[in-house]
């Protein structure tokens, strides 16, 4: 008896070392055939919602199966931080709509050098040129900014239709009006720098500091103003087209125009220096100017207006060809070196000087407003001198157009990011402009509290 169960233990024990030897063997074989299998990753660091991306990332996984991508989404300005200080999670492509985000790239040597692809296309839109003269990065889309406005709730609140960006400054559209940070946004900075070169400098801020007066809030990215819209929390702002025109909730219908003073600029792509996997890269820029990629941009989710100019030609009734569409004073050149040397001091600027000041500015513009509409029925020579300092207080610079085109003027001021040592300099600007932004709303106030008391109004601003 004990024999046989020997000889049963024995005959148990040596199935069992063929099935372990077996079992491993086919691990080891299908770990190989992972391995063989195993995808290349190429690492997209881009501003883009998903709902843009992920069409075309199918598409392209779905042409080229032995590469996966690999998404960083972020805001346009933490992307430029990621790839100048994370050395340790390099990207291969950097693909968004700001031109002057590339030329900060450009300047800092983070982007390698790109060959352009056959399009069709013409050198420049208008005056600006579609790709980087200097070769480092390509235009595969155009993007234009405009107005964007709920017709329903302007109806509602009896708010006329917006059509220029001065028409924002009506009081009229106090509390009514949505926009994003420029140093949150990419896509608003370069709205924000766009009137600045437009208007010039003074008069281009003027501009800004008014319409910051209407403005109900400033969200955190850009895709807050569309969803701000829809939602009710505002009626009107200021945006992307392709922002202004993706899909909304059912039911809710926005309105979206460009201004006369439209100016249609590229959307970019570049290949980064320091990009771990460069043929893949290649591979997927070679996929955004191909055919099937840019008739891919006019796709319902993605709604972007492609850069080869044959795709209109098979597009719906209606799309808006930017190639054949009147644009700003064919005078006007948008000058990405000037954005570029100034690209951190608009940031600064725009955040202490309207950001963080939004409630004050309400306050102050409704006096100032409400004292100009009174002395058109009721002229009082220095009510109107009161108003008039009001303004230029609150409208004058702490810094100049000369200062501000100065690269010296700029150094040591970067986009700072959770953790990292503030530059002296950086710190600096931002200390003297929060006391200068403080100074001036007072002297503005105090200005219009006495114009107002002048001319019999309720101090109550509201």
């Amino acid at each position: 008896m004990l024999s046989y169960d020997k000889r049963k233990m024995d005959a148990t024990l040596v199935a069992f070392c063929v099935f372990v030897c077996f079992a491993f063997g086919v691990a080891d074989a299908a770990e190989s055939v992972v391995r063989s299998r195993k995808k290349d990753i190429v690492t997209v660091i881009t501003s883009y919602p998903a709902s843009f991306y992920e069409p075309l990332r199918e598409d392209f996984e779905r042409a080229n199966d032995s590469i996966n991508l690999r998404i960083i989404n972020k805001k346009t300005t933490a992307a430029i931080a990621h790839i100048q200080d994370r050395p340790d999670d390099p990207a291969d492509v950097f693909w968004a709509s700001a031109p002057d985000a590339f030329e900060v790239l450009k300047f800092a040597g983070r982007l390698a050098p790109i060959e352009p692809r056959s399009t069709g296309a013409p050198d420049r839109i208008g005056n600006y040129p579609i790709n980087d003269p200097d070769g480092k990065y390509l235009g595969f889309a155009l993007s234009g900014f405009g107005l964007l406005w709920n017709p329903s709730y302007l109806e509602r609140n009896h708010i006329p239709v917006p059509h220029t960006w001065d028409d924002l400054r009506d009081p009229a559209y106090h509390r009514h009006i949505g926009i994003s940070s420029p140093s949150r946004s990419g896509t608003m900075h370069l709205m924000v720098e766009t009137v600045l070169q437009v208007n010039g400098w003074d008069q281009g801020w003027a501009t800004w500091l008014e319409i910051a007066g209407n403005l109900a809030t400033v969200t955190a990215r850009s895709f807050g103003v569309a969803d701000g819209i829809a939602r009710g929390r505002f009626g009107i702002g200021v945006t992307i087209d392709f922002l202004g025109q993706a899909q909304l909730p059912a039911g809710v219908k926005l309105r979206f125009a460009y201004p006369p003073s439209n100016v249609f600029l590229p959307a970019s792509v570049a290949l980064l220096r320091d990009a771990p996997n460069r043929a893949g890269a290649e591979k997927f820029i070679d996929f955004l100017f191909s055919v099937h990629g840019q008739t891919l941009l006019l796709h319902p989710d993605i709604q972007r207006l492609p850069i080869m100019p044959s795709v209109y030609e098979h597009a719906d009734a209606g799309q808006l060809n930017p190639y054949h569409t009147k644009q700003q004073d064919e005078r006007f050149v948008f000058n990405r070196e000037i954005s570029r040397v100034r690209y951190e001091l608009v940031n600064i600027l725009f955040d202490e000087l309207i950001t963080l000041r939004v409630s004050d500015l309400n306050r102050l513009w409704r006096l100032i407003h409400r004292s100009e509409e009174r002395l058109r029925a009721q002229p009082d020579v220095e009510a109107a001198r009161l108003v008039a300092e009001a303004r230029r207080t609150i409208q004058t610079m702490p810094v100049s157009e000369a200062q501000a085109n100065d690269r010296a003027y700029a150094t040591g001021l970067r986009r700072i990011t959770p953790g990292q040592l503030v530059p002296q300099r950086h710190a600096e600007l931002e200390a003297e402009l929060r006391t200068y932004s403080r100074r001036t709303l007072n002297g503005a106030r105090e200005f219009a509290l006495a114009a107002a008391a002048r001319l019999g109004l309720s101090l109550d601003p509201e």
